[in-house]
């Protein structure tokens, strides 16, 4: 959930990497970073927050209250977290707990551009294109090197002019800024505490049966955080750790969930409502937001978004450096599909995959009704692609609740009378 978080989080994996400095670097490449915050905010209260108030006053308590207890968890988490090497572990699915400052990371890395922050994005990678364009001037040179002389030959020109003016954002020593430094430090791990999920499912379930008893509207990320600082840490970083943590949680906690979700609409139901502006990390996922809106309208695709952005652009830079730019006419043919269909950004994923039996094109639908529809609309889906990429063997769709897809082939659509 990006609009609340435990603010422990942050705290926690910054300890772990003061202690860290104390090891060697071989002891320290045996350490699972997330493994370690986990075992440690699973013996620590628990200080979510889901306003920029509440964001400082937990930030305040835990600094002022519970300093020695974290030094102390982190101290038992380093020596009590061992992986054992003939156990299997599977981690969690990157869709599960990847959020956009994790991609933001892998952004910064693939445009070389380590202080990017999201409003820069789009700007980044035209640039990266450019830079790796098949051209005499850039074809034997690393990215690096490229922006290295895209940068030389801008400040020659500068100079040349007599033009004094700033350097651009990308070159420029960054201010100090601890909101971005919180929000980028929390792409270093990868964990979920279990009871998010259960919680944020409790309070959708028991506002449905409230609404017309509660004084006012409550809103149900301070409820989630209200329930959630009252219930004890459920984290875990592998598919089994999950299982495991919510079969347990099921188990011991469903009546504690359910009685404090309650307890918690009827006191916030009559707390006068203030104001509030919500936690600091949420302006980056705003601005990711805009970013993705903006290539969307570059490249006339709207099933852009943070989810799929680093495949799109490894894709892309990948066809452009090998002179390849028909990659750009098959993107927009893509979007026009999408816009054919009226899917909305985030409904569904379109790429094609190319196969000895000729293109196939792939649907990602990522939620139930994108889906359904898709499902029961083959021909509408089938009419649009072939107008666009007549050579088309078959169409394959995908569900998220799925581990199979639904194929439409060119037989079918030869049925459907679609050819």
């Amino acid at each position: 959930m990006t609009s609340l978080k435990n603010v422990l989080e942050e705290i926690v994996v910054t300890e772990v990497q003061e202690q860290l400095k104390y090891f060697t670097p071989i002891a320290r490449e045996a350490i699972n970073l997330s493994d370690v915050v986990a075992f440690a905010l699973n013996r620590l209260p628990v200080l979510y927050a889901s306003t920029s108030r509440g964001w400082l006053q937990q930030r305040k308590r835990a600094h002022n209250e519970l300093q020695n207890q974290i030094v102390s968890a982190v101290q038992q988490a380093l020596l009590g977290v061992k992986r054992d090497p003939l156990r299997k572990y599977t981690k969690i699915a990157a869709s599960k707990v990847e959020t956009p400052a994790h991609v933001l990371t892998r952004l910064q890395k693939l445009f070389s551009k380590p202080s990017m922050q999201w409003q820069h994005v789009p700007q980044a990678f035209q640039e990266t294109l450019t830079l790796v364009s098949h051209t005499p001037e850039y074809v034997s040179l690393s990215v690096n090197d490229r922006h290295r002389l895209r940068e030389t030959k801008g400040y020659l020109r500068r100079k040349d002019t007599h033009q004094h003016e700033n350097r651009d954002w990308h070159n420029n020593s960054e201010l100090p800024n601890p909101e971005l430094d919180s929000y980028i430090l929390s792409a270093s791990y990868f964990l979920t505490n279990v009871l998010e999920d259960l919680v944020e499912q409790e309070v959708k379930n028991q506002l449905l049966h409230m609404a017309n008893i509660l004084p006012r509207k409550v809103g149900a990320d301070d409820v989630c955080a209200y329930v959630l600082n009252r219930l004890p840490a459920m984290y875990a970083t592998t598919e089994q750790g999950v299982i495991w943590q919510t079969q347990k949680a099921k188990e011991q906690l469903s009546r504690q969930i359910e009685t404090t979700v309650i307890q918690s609409l009827m006191i916030l139901g009559k707390t006068p409502r203030r104001l509030a502006d919500p936690i600091p990390l949420l302006k980056f996922e705003e601005a990711c937001e805009q970013a993705m809106s903006e290539l969307r309208i570059v490249f006339q695709r709207k099933d852009i978004t943070w989810r799929n952005i680093v495949t799109l652009a490894e894709y892309a830079i990948k066809l452009e450096r090998q002179g390849m730019t028909y990659w750009r006419h098959q993107w927009r043919m893509l979007g026009q599909i999408y816009n054919e269909l009226h899917l909305k950004p985030g409904d569904a994923d379109l790429s094609l995959s190319h196969t000895v039996d000729g293109e196939v094109l792939i649907v990602q639908a990522h939620t139930k009704e994108a889906f359904g529809w898709l499902a029961d609309n083959p021909k509408a889906l089938g009419i649009s692609t072939l107008r666009l990429f007549p050579a088309v063997a078959e169409i394959e769709l995908y569900g998220f609740f799925l581990d199979f897809s639904i194929t439409y082939t060119r037989e079918e659509m030869a049925d459907d009378g679609i050819i």
